[in-house]
């Protein structure tokens, strides 16, 4: 990137894809592009027979891509870098596809350039998430606390890969299966050693993720801010929405979805399963995703 950040990416293609079966893919917080492990090979065999490429960013402080010196992880610095990543990748048009903190990405750079974007599809998620601008001021000391706190604060250290992901799977926030977990959680760890009390050194594990993602951000949006952003969407939006997940709370899908008001069509599916519902039945997720893409397709062979 210009900015000297290294964005790491997973890559999934069967040939030249066209606009609506290129993917740039935003995963989750703090997870990383191997969230996209089940389910990118599916949708390249249920989109087809036609090419279709997906690519995977690692968000910066996230997987193996480089952490911010700077230290600010604003939505718009990860809108900033798929900016430069599309135009190293000569994509002029493309679709959008994010996961959680991802969909909301996904949603942000659609409306930022709709021009470019010919779907958004966005997984148990429905925008950016907000915060009045009433709580924004306390919202900043927490973070100026938590941070002054971090300096202090020594590294996780676990004994072993298994550790780590029974670590996320009981992180208080998401609930995830095991199994899912263990198919991205090792991308996020590094090697690291510890000394015990007898002074033996311990091979073990940390997070390679940026520790300062682990507290609140310095900033954050507003409803205003995320709606005048999805009001510029004018390609069709999905939001596969899980049943048990993020956005469980019905009332704040109900208002959000009048905010893309340009968009061709906006389609929200709701379907069993927890936030990571990509990851622990990911064939279901593909058929919801497929089936929507490619009933998109009819309109546009339909004016040929």
């Amino acid at each position: 990137m210009r900015n000297g950040i290294v964005i790491a990416a997973r890559h999934w293609k069967n040939g030249h894809a066209r606009d609506q079966r290129r993917f740039l893919t935003f995963h989750g917080f703090l997870d990383n592009a191997c969230s996209f492990d089940l389910l990118a090979p599916l949708l390249l065999s249920q989109l087809g027979p036609e090419p279709v490429e997906i690519l995977v960013l690692d968000f910066a402080g996230h997987g193996l891509s480089s952490h911010r010196q700077t230290e600010d992880y604003s939505l718009w610095r990860y809108l900033e870098e798929a900016d430069q990543v599309t135009e190293q990748m000569g994509w002029s048009k493309h679709a959008v596809l994010g996961h959680s903190m991802g969909g909301g990405v996904a949603s942000m750079y659609a409306g930022l350039w709709p021009e470019r974007t010919s779907l958004c599809i966005m997984l148990d998620n429905f925008g950016p998430w907000t915060r009045s601008v009433e709580e924004q001021p306390m919202h900043l000391l927490e973070h100026m606390a938590q941070k002054r706190a971090l300096a202090t604060k020594r590294l996780p250290f676990h004994p072993s890969i298994e550790s780590a992901i029974r670590a996320r799977t009981h992180n208080g926030n998401w609930q995830i299966r095991e199994d899912a977990a263990a198919i991205f959680t090792p991308r996020s760890l590094m090697p690291m050693e510890r000394t015990d009390d007898e002074g033996q050194v311990i091979q073990g594990y940390t997070w390679r993720s940026d520790r300062v993602l682990t507290i609140r951000s310095a900033t954050s949006v507003s409803d205003d801010y995320a709606k005048a952003f999805m009001a510029r969407i004018t390609c069709p939006l999905l939001a596969v929405l899980a049943s048990k997940g993020f956005m469980l709370l019905r009332g704040v899908v109900e208002e959000r979805v009048t905010w893309p008001t340009n968009a061709a069509v906006t389609t929200v599916c709701e379907i069993e399963g927890f936030h990571h519902v990509h990851l622990e039945d990911a064939p279901l997720v593909a058929q919801k995703v497929s089936e929507w893409v490619l009933a998109q397709d009819r309109p546009e062979k339909a004016r040929l």
